[in-house]
């Protein structure tokens, strides 16, 4: 691979480690909610919905993943896209052609964004009736920042590959994410989004 492709690289693996730690550290969360909506209760049918949009935005996480694993194992093999051609080596379209790295990439980067709204409108949706805090804040703040970390890390390639306007997109996202955290996951020792993610990115993981 050369040096650029290395860095690209670096910038993928970072997206999906981060994605995947973000799937694991849901887990708390979820289980939770299936023991709160087991109560015939409103508060039981809030934690239904709530459960459901987790499960939906967590798949399209793991949707993410794969397709960043495919862009991945696409820079690897020195594959970007193939099309069939005739013996003189026209291009002919009529076969299936193979998506190229560019293209992948925005679908994954698609699926985050999917995810990140989600979480912020379906899972944890802000209203003043109905407040929806986290159940577990602690491994939930976990998740969303390295979720944030995720994003931040797909916008470097997206900006390493000269496609600013979706990076711009990825560093929205993030904002959207480090309020959502704030929101979601209050804590009385909090002492900013900055010293909270140093500490969680740290013990990265569990």
């Amino acid at each position: 691979m050369t040096d650029q492709q290395t860095t690209h690289g670096s910038h993928l693996a970072e997206a999906v480690t981060a994605l995947l730690a973000c799937h694991d550290q849901l887990g708390d969360e979820a289980l939770s909610l299936l023991a709160a909506e087991k109560e015939d209760t409103p508060e039981g049918r809030r934690a239904r919905k709530a459960r459901t949009a987790l499960r939906e935005a967590a798949d399209t996480l793991l949707t993410a993943v794969q397709t960043l694993a495919a862009v991945h194992g696409s820079m690897a093999l020195g594959i970007d896209g193939a099309v069939s051609h005739t013996a003189d080596g026209t291009p002919v379209t009529l076969l299936p052609q193979l998506s190229t790295q560019q293209t992948l990439l925005l679908d994954a980067w698609e699926s985050v964004q999917d995810a990140v709204d989600h979480l912020d409108t379906k899972t944890f949706p802000a209203t003043k009736k109905n407040p929806a805090p986290a159940r577990e804040p602690a491994r939930t703040s976990g998740a969303l920042l390295r979720l944030r970390g995720g994003v931040l890390a797909i916008g470097r390639e997206l900006d390493a590959r000269g496609l600013g306007d979706d990076a711009a997109e990825c560093r929205d996202s993030a904002q959207q994410l480090e309020q959502l955290e704030a929101r979601v996951c209050p804590r009385p020792d909090r002492t900013g989004p900055a010293v909270a993610e140093a500490g969680v990115l740290q013990g990265a993981g569990r």
